[in-house]
């Protein structure tokens, strides 16, 4: 039976995950956050080194902006309007945090006024002194 603890082996042992999961679960506590805060935090972190390499950089982005959140041609519920905005600012605030996209990119993919210049119709009717 081949040695599961050599170091030319992708396996892992149990034991070593179990050992890494214990070292997290002290941290968490001794920070006072979750293990699953700690989990994100490193993936994230991964993933922001990962962003540095060009080569790394654009498939990141694509793999990402797929899961954008898409905005529906209607809402029946102001919840569903609620449920996509919380949605979108999340994906946002990860997108930033991974340094995947600049704050001007989710600014513009944001914009409703991006591609089109903003035209004010009837400003001087609305705005008139009445007599």
């Amino acid at each position: 039976m081949p040695n599961q603890l050599s170091q030319s082996k992708r396996r892992q042992s149990l034991a070593e995950h179990a050992a890494v999961l214990a070292a997290l679960a002290l941290i968490a506590k001794r920070e006072k956050t979750t293990v699953m805060d700690l989990l994100r935090e490193s993936a994230r972190e991964v993933v922001r080194r990962r962003a540095q390499s060009a080569d790394h950089a654009d498939a990141l982005r694509t793999a990402v902006w797929k899961l954008a959140p898409q905005m529906p041609a209607s809402f029946r519920t102001p919840a569903q309007l609620a449920r996509f905005k919380r949605a979108q600012r999340e994906f946002d605030r990860a997108v930033l945090d991974m340094q995947l996209a600049a704050p001007e990119e989710v600014q513009a993919r944001n914009s409703i006024t991006s591609s089109r210049p903003v035209r004010l119709l009837n400003f001087d009717h609305a705005h008139a002194a009445s007599v």
